[in-house]
């Protein structure tokens, strides 16, 4: 954790493709579909979000506090052309000068080199304007695309974790680092 709000970047993050952005009401809908998706919940440990109004306002409500908090600098992955959601990115603090990337792209846009450009751009913000030193990101070793992404963005192997799942299988997770 840093300790003092992050302050998002004064304009969208953009390669031309993707647009990495704070998130925003409009882009609920198509998280909470996306969080319901089998693939999507195989990998990530957090439960689907509920569709209702409250799991609504409680989800902008923790996005918001992470920004404010030091915590996280949760950002939508948006299509540049139509600002429409089509993934996260979350950057989420350990340290002064060390994060750990967390990302997913919504099923439909899958296979299509969304995630790579979504972690370039947060980690060129991240070393940046953030000045951090070190990034981390972990990938379930079961999970090519993950490990395959890391590795284009130039993350480096440098150990594993194994712990429990939700489902209370032990699961075994690649880190890879990458230094500024």
């Amino acid at each position: 954790m840093r300790g003092m709000p992050i302050v998002p970047p004064a304009s969208p993050l953009t390669d031309g493709i993707v647009t990495l952005r704070p998130r925003r009401e409009e882009d609920l809908d198509a998280i909470a579909l996306a969080s319901h998706d089998p693939q999507t919940q195989r990998w990530l440990d957090d439960p689907p979000m509920a569709m209702d109004e409250q799991a609504r306002a409680a989800a902008l409500s923790r996005a918001e506090e992470a920004w404010r908090s030091g915590r996280a600098a949760p950002l939508t992955i948006a299509d540049a052309a139509t600002d429409q959601a089509i993934g996260m990115i979350n950057l989420q603090f350990r340290g002064a000068d060390v994060a750990a990337l967390a990302y997913s792209v919504f099923p439909a846009h899958r296979g299509q080199g969304i995630a790579p450009r979504a972690v370039r751009l947060v980690a060129d913000w991240a070393f940046g304007d953030l000045g951090l030193a070190k990034l981390l990101l972990e990938s379930d070793e079961a999970n090519a695309a993950s490990k395959r992404v890391a590795e284009k963005c130039g993350f480096q192997p440098i150990g594993t974790t194994s712990q429990a799942g939700p489902d209370g299988v032990e699961r075994t997770r690649i880190v890879f680092s990458r230094d500024h």
